[in-house]
């Protein structure tokens, strides 16, 4: 896949209009039935101008939401890295991770759209990430098992997936005029998970 010059996108207002606009279709019209025609017309401007910037609507999938997959990763390890103890490692991980998603509403298609980043020849980050993200969040249960601030009877890698699954579905449920906000599900989340965790 080829990808447009850098410096065409690189501190560009248009293309920032492009990235929030493919946000809103993709999100609204679902990435199959989306066009970059339809991508074009919700920005304003047209087919031609539009490709200057981006060749096929798998580009600019996977430009939308590669750099804030890499800083949930990120921000994952760095939460894995800190000093703390593992209960509040994790905690400070799930909390980045629901920031993450209220700052780069764009993350909601990483989960929704899924199973056509997987088909993307490119996509391989993506996956590489994800895998990354997984193994990250492993580490800190499993230090919280090792040190004892976690249950020795609960098996990590199923614990991790279980916490991957309740945080990788919220696209399918949350609105942002529901009676929550992302701050207030992360926080239920991450006492759930944390009280279930603790000896």
């Amino acid at each position: 896949m080829e990808r447009r010059a850098a410096d065409r996108r690189a501190s560009n207002e248009r293309w920032r209009s492009i990235l929030l606009g493919a946000t809103e279709v993709f999100r609204r019209e679902g990435f199959a039935r989306a066009r970059l025609e339809d991508v074009a017309a919700e920005v304003g401007i047209n087919r031609a101008s539009l490709y200057y910037y981006v060749g096929t609507k798998e580009e600019l999938l996977l430009a939308l939401i590669e750099e804030p997959a890499r800083d949930m990763t990120r921000h994952c390890r760095a939460a894995l890295e800190s000093d703390d103890p593992a209960d509040v490692k994790l905690r400070a991980a799930l909390h980045s991770y629901v920031d993450d998603l209220q700052n780069h509403p764009e993350l909601f298609l990483l989960f929704s759209e899924s199973q056509h980043i997987a088909a993307i020849p490119d996509g391989i980050s993506i996956s590489a990430n994800a895998e990354d993200y997984a193994r990250t969040l492993l580490a800190i249960v499993e230090e919280g098992v090792g040190t004892g601030v976690f249950r020795a009877d609960l098996e990590p890698r199923l614990v991790t997936h279980g916490i991957l699954g309740m945080h990788n579905w919220i696209h399918r449920w949350y609105a942002p005029s529901g009676r929550c906000s992302l701050t207030e599900i992360g926080e239920v989340f991450a006492e759930m998970i944390l009280s279930g965790l603790r000896p």
